[in-house]
């Protein structure tokens, strides 16, 4: 107690302590810029969860000089730190799942398998997506499996016990690879879930199954590139050579005239990354003429080529170039179906008739190879979306909730590939209809009169509302009632109003017949979707909630 009294140390901490100056918050308010024990420690956390620190990291001596340094406190031990990770993350789940079951939230689901490098154990992650009552797409991780085998029994247990570990009880669809273990454990899934209740499904689950367009897009490339392995592998040596040593890159800008090389000029693909070789192709073929030059001229880039594949010659150069005109196609489709923070259901019906266009275009070039093998792609093609015909109509359906292309993107896609006023394009329209009515009807009768309900208290507040301005007005200008012969044209005007017959059509059909949206919009802006039906929901009360499950689906894992 008496060195206290003499502790300079303990004398700077006492006036931090009663330091009474205020701070200004992130919403602009004031706030103490005194830090408790609780805070730091919740801070640090959440800092080592954000940043994926090790927990090592709250025990090694670079943390502990800032925080002394920064008089924050001592901080707490790895063990102390993993149990309040736990508790935070057991806090913030029940409170999710306390969400889940007050709002009983339809949400889609994907699932995917994949193997640890070292431990080589299989894990099962499974992601819930869904759009919140502000119109924001929501992605999260409810399930980090370990699991024994990739079974289908397997994984449709993983996926109920996940379902149920949160109380969700209805699922719009569930994304998975195209592999045969997961149609079975999808149609299992399918079997038990609808169970749990009458509207756990929507439509009974018939196009609950939504296969991984990227994977798709995956297997197909894959396909078409094994033939030009070696022709890849020619120029991707090329590269590696170039990229070798800032003397050879040198040697090569020498031969360039196209401004300053570096290597970022030249990208080196991941030879399992598809996307990447593309991006690498594309650009090796400016450096054509280039890397001729280098064959020609430099000594040490022949002797490195004699124990290496390479270099490119004409014929790889061609191989190249018909791969690059097949492979521009699946790479922009790529780049819309893989996101996964924004929406991208309504636009991955487009992207794949686009493939398909573009294909059937190749078919009719006059080069023979090219030729032969846009067909050989064609195929396959059709083979893993089980033909453009049979493909899961939610696809389709997804493109109607985009105002901007309601059922005209479907008709004109239908038109060019079965022909103007065809059988089967008239009978792929109709399906789709077919699905939009059923599946109108469907919501309607679940949660049409909870909507009704909302429609006639705020009938019933407008009601209200009005007859107070009519109580207030009355008492401003004494108005004589209708008698003697005196008729008011405003009271006729209204009568005649309600007296008028009421447009018996559904949301569903006035939607569909209203005008697209074409707004005027920046270069690179796109439209926003949701903003239209968060502005639009109580026009179409039920065709919203429709909106909200068909948007949030996930094309890809």
């Amino acid at each position: 107690m008496k060195h206290l009294s003499i502790c300079k140390r303990f004398m700077f901490f006492s006036e931090g302590q009663s330091s009474t100056q205020p701070g200004v918050n992130e919403e602009g308010q004031l706030k103490s810029r005194k830090i408790s024990e609780s805070t730091f420690r919740e801070a640090t956390n959440e800092m080592m969860v954000i940043a994926e620190l090790p927990l090592s990291f709250i025990e090694g001596v670079g943390w502990k000089h800032f925080c002394d340094k920064m008089e924050l406190g001592k901080p707490v031990s790895r063990r102390t730190s993993t149990r309040d990770i736990v508790k935070m993350y057991l806090q913030r789940k029940d409170v999710m799942k306390k969400w889940f079951k007050a709002n009983k939230q339809m949400v889609s689901l994907t699932t995917d398998i994949w193997v640890a490098q070292v431990t080589r154990a299989s894990y099962m992650v499974v992601t819930a997506h869904y759009i919140d009552p502000y119109w924001r797409l929501k992605k999260l991780i409810i399930g980090f499996k370990h699991v024994t085998d990739h079974k289908g029994a397997t994984i449709s247990k993983v996926l109920l016990d996940c379902l149920a570990d949160w109380g969700i009880q209805k699922v719009y669809c569930v994304t998975v690879e195209n592999a045969t273990a997961n149609s079975s454990a999808l149609r299992k899934f399918q079997s038990e879930f609808s169970l749990v209740s009458e509207e756990a499904l929507v439509l009974d689950g018939e196009m609950m199954h939504l296969r991984c367009s990227a994977h798709i897009i995956n297997l197909i490339v894959k396909d078409g590139m094994a033939d030009a392995y070696e022709s890849v592998n020619a120029v991707r040596n090329v590269v590696v050579y170039v990229r070798a040593s800032g003397n050879r890159l040198s040697s090569f800008d020498q031969k360039v005239d196209a401004g300053k090389l570096t290597r970022g000029s030249l990208p080196l693909d991941v030879s399992t990354r598809w996307n990447s070789s593309y991006l690498m192709l594309i650009t090796a073929m400016k450096f054509r003429v280039d890397f001729d030059k280098m064959e020609q001229e430099d000594n040490l880039y022949n002797d490195y080529f004699l124990e290496m594949e390479g270099p490119p010659q004409f014929t790889d150069w061609k191989a190249i170039e018909r791969l690059t005109r097949f492979l521009v196609i699946f790479y922009n489709s790529t780049l819309v179906v893989s996101a996964s923070t924004s929406l991208n259901a309504y636009k991955c019906y487009g992207k794949i008739v686009t493939i398909a266009a573009n294909l059937m275009d190749l078919m009719k070039s006059r080069d023979h190879q090219l030729q032969v093998k846009a067909e050989e792609m064609y195929q396959k093609f059709d083979k893993y979306w089980d033909g453009l015909k049979n493909i899961n109509k939610m696809l389709i359906v997804a493109t109607v909730f985009d105002p901007t292309k309601k059922m005209d993107l479907a008709s004109m896609c239908f038109e060019e590939f079965y022909g103007q006023d065809s059988l089967e394009g008239k009978e792929m329209h109709d399906s789709v209809i077919s699905v939009l009515h059923n599946m109108f009807k469907e919501y309607s009768d679940r949660y049409g009169k909870s909507q009704e309900e909302q429609s006639d208290h705020s009938k019933k507040s407008k009601a209200q509302a009005s007859r107070c301005a009519e109580a207030e007005s009355s008492l401003s200008m004494d108005l004589v009632e209708d008698g003697f012969g005196y008729k008011r044209t405003d009271r006729r005007y209204k009568q005649k109003l309600n007296e008028g017959v009421k447009d018996k059509r559904d949301e569903l059909e006035i939607y569909l017949k209203e005008d697209v949206e074409n707004p005027d919009l920046m270069v690179g802006v796109e439209y926003d979707v949701l903003s239209y039906w968060k502005r639009n929901c109580t026009k179409f009360p039920i065709l919203s909630l429709m909106a909200k499950d068909v948007l949030a689906m996930q094309v890809s894992l």
